[in-house]
């Protein structure tokens, strides 16, 4: 799974739930691992409901192109680009 913008890692996620198991306050936990409070609570709600620090996925529109017509296309875009660049020394 790629990250997207400012996601938040496992790693945090079992910090998070760790501070909050030793009662730490939203607030303060988020000063330590650098978050806001609405974060750490979304964070604490998904696992209580959950039980897993795993981030689901995301949904969205399926791609229009299959990973062999991507490669096609980009393969064609680079030569294409290739041809059009000329060096001269």
């Amino acid at each position: 799974m790629d990250l997207k913008g400012n996601d938040i890692t496992s790693e945090e996620r079992k910090i998070i739930i760790k501070l909050r198991n030793e009662d730490k306050t939203l607030r303060e936990i988020g000063n330590i691992v650098g978050r806001t409070h609405s974060t750490i609570q979304r964070v604490i709600n998904n696992y209580t409901s959950s039980k897993s620090i795993i981030s689901k996925p995301r949904s969205g529109c399926p791609s229009k192109l299959t990973d062999l017509e991507k490669r096609y296309l980009f393969k064609s875009i680079d030569l294409s680009m290739s041809a059009k660049i000329h060096f001269d020394f």
